[in-house]
């Protein structure tokens, strides 16, 4: 099924992703946030060690789930609706990272379609700091920038660049987008 007003916002670690969807969320758009992320942040506040560096496999696997539940769960929500990241992408990292993808995981990256224009951040130096959960330096980030990208486009999505502006021009630039 596609759901063409599922709009998926991906890129470079860093690129200003999360800020412009908490703009997006503050002008009323609903919002599904990473899923990598909420997972790393919650085992660090309950003293889990389901994260990337101890239990990778797992890891992954618990992302491509939530993913998944994300999707069905936004399906009731009116739309559009901006994801942080998506089920391809996730799929694509479990491939480069070694892991067997399994038929029914790749299946599910077919039966769950988004929007065919995909929002891409650019690596972006001038902005990208390290915290407690950016671990990775710029250099990794650029890295993995290009196998992202590529999970969308292979699976035949369309990359629209974001461009390198203020947060209130990015926001203006995705809403005419999305209009268009």
């Amino acid at each position: 099924m596609s759901v063409p007003n599922f709009y998926v916002i991906t890129g470079a670690s860093g690129a200003g992703k999360s800020t412009l969807l908490q703009a997006l969320a503050e002008r009323g758009y609903n919002v599904v946030t990473e899923a990598a992320l909420a997972l790393v942040q919650e085992q660090e506040r309950t003293g889990g060690d389901l994260l990337p560096w101890t239990r990778r496999d797992e890891f992954m696997r618990e992302v491509l789930a939530r993913n998944i539940r994300a999707y069905e769960a936004a399906l009731s929500l009116e739309g559009p609706v901006f994801f942080d990241r998506a089920v391809p992408e996730c799929l694509a990292h479990m491939k480069l990272q070694g892991m067997e993808v399994r038929e029914e995981e790749a299946r599910t990256c077919q039966r769950l379609r988004y929007a065919k224009t995909v929002f891409v951040a650019e690596p972006w130096p001038e902005i990208y700091v390290c915290d407690q959960w950016r671990r990775a330096s710029f250099e990794r980030a650029q890295r993995s920038y290009e196998a992202t990208v590529a999970a969308y486009v292979d699976d035949g999505y369309e990359a629209c660049i974001l461009p390198k502006l203020s947060i209130e021009e990015r926001v203006e630039f995705v809403v005419r987008c999305i209009k268009a």
